[in-house]
């Protein structure tokens, strides 16, 4: 009985032996990495010290069982690089977040070594060079953001490998050529980030397969050819951005499959052809923002049907027909530009039931008549644009004495 006490004994001498000495390590492995900041007098970390226990006195650190579990050091002040930060060391690591500080260089291929990752924060930071092909294999990893650094090359095909990914954020970065088809692998994906960065070529109809994703935005890019009418597959979207970009050919009528989308904004690009009059589908729609194309044929009567519209951009097409006074329906409308068409006809006395309106733009066009006054009850009315137009008579005398325009262009 006392040999099986003294076996249990050394046993747990030897596991305590290890979890220290592997604590020991991780701290060392830190410590190292602390010591190339160029701000070493850094206050939130003037905790990492050998004097101290890294798993229960240093900042930002969190461990379990022993090990480094979680290194979260957001805004804290941090300038230096990853060259030293030893990932061989930290195998455990489940989640890092090293976002807002001022690192810079690249990101080290050792960062592959981190496969029990979930979660993976480097955002707002200085970071430059290519993503390196290595992080395809944090296959554990829910969460990649790498947003706002100064990041280039291409985005490796490697990550389609992450197929746990649910958040991939690869904004405002230098990313150039093209966005890898098989990102249509990752079937976890719920939010897509790539916008503003120098991304080209067509947008891969792949993207259909990720029947999860709820945010695409590619928006300032320079992605080109037509939108791919597989998109219209996504059916949990709730936001779509592709504004600025170089897409042409027609706007998919497939689109309006997404009967769940709160924002479509297509603005800036060289779409041509007729906004599909099965929009009228689109009821959750917040936003509807298709200005800056090459639209043309009339505005379609079944836009009035949605009434949870609050904004709406038509601005700078080749839209010709009258106003449809079922546009009066969208009584949640805020911000109505309709300016730089070829639109006739009246402003339609169905107008008077915006009164929600703060700012409406119906310039350089080709609207005729009086100005209704229904119109002079839009009492939250801050900016109107109606100059280049061909009416007649005079403004509604009690919009003239609202006292609430900010911004007026009439008659010119």
């Amino acid at each position: 009985m006392a040999h099986e006490n003294d076996i249990t004994y050394y046993r747990c001498l030897i596991i305590l032996f290890t979890v220290t000495f592997a604590s020991t390590e991780k701290a060392t492995a830190l410590l190292k990495w602390k010591a190339t900041f160029q701000n070493k007098n850094n206050s939130l970390l003037a905790s990492w010290t050998l004097s101290t226990d890294a798993c229960r006195g240093w900042y930002g650190v969190i461990c379990f069982n022993g090990r480094t579990n979680r290194l979260k050091i957001t805004d804290a002040g941090v300038i230096g690089t990853l060259h030293d930060f030893t990932f061989s060391f930290l195998l455990f690591l489940e989640y890092v977040d090293l976002s807002m500080n001022q690192l810079s260089g690249i990101i080290p291929p050792t960062i592959g070594n981190l496969t029990n990752l979930v979660y993976l924060d480097m955002s707002i930071n200085k970071i430059s060079g290519k993503i390196p092909p290595q992080i395809g294999s944090l296959s554990k990893v829910e969460t990649l953001v790498i947003f706002d650094n100064h990041v280039n090359g291409f985005i490796p095909v490697e990550i389609g490998k992450m197929k746990s990914l649910e958040v991939l954020d690869l904004q405002r970065n230098n990313l150039s050529g093209p966005i890898p088809i098989n990102l249509g692998d990752l079937t976890e994906l719920e939010s897509l980030h790539l916008y503003s960065n120098q991304l080209s070529g067509p947008i891969p109809s792949e993207l259909a397969n990720l029947k999860n994703l709820f945010d695409l935005e590619l928006c300032d890019n320079q992605l080109g050819r037509s939108i791919p009418i597989t998109l219209g597959d996504l059916t949990q979207l709730k936001i779509l951005y592709l504004y600025s970009n170089q897409l042409s050919g027609p706007i998919s009528s497939e689109l309006a499959n997404l009967e769940n989308l709160n924002d479509l904004h297509l603005f800036y690009n060289q779409l041509s052809g007729s906004i599909p009059a099965s929009f009228g589908n689109l009821r959750n729609l917040h936003s509807l923002h298709l200005g800056d194309n090459k639209l043309s044929g009339s505005i379609p009567i079944t836009i009035g049907d949605l009434t949870e519209l609050k904004s709406v951009q038509f601005y700078l097409n080749q839209l010709s027909g009258p106003i449809p006074s079922e546009l009066g329906n969208l009584k949640k409308l805020t911000y109505l530009d309709l300016s730089d068409n070829q639109l006739s006809g009246p402003i339609p006395i169905s107008f008077g039931n915006l009164r929600n309106m703060r700012s409406l733009y119906l310039g350089t066009n080709k609207l005729s008549g009086s100005i209704p006054k229904e119109v002079a009850y839009m009492d939250n009315l801050v900016v109107l644009s109606i100059s280049y137009n061909e009416f007649s008579g005079h403004l509604p005398e009690r919009l003239c004495k609202g006292g609430k325009l900010e911004n007026f262009k009439s008659f010119t």
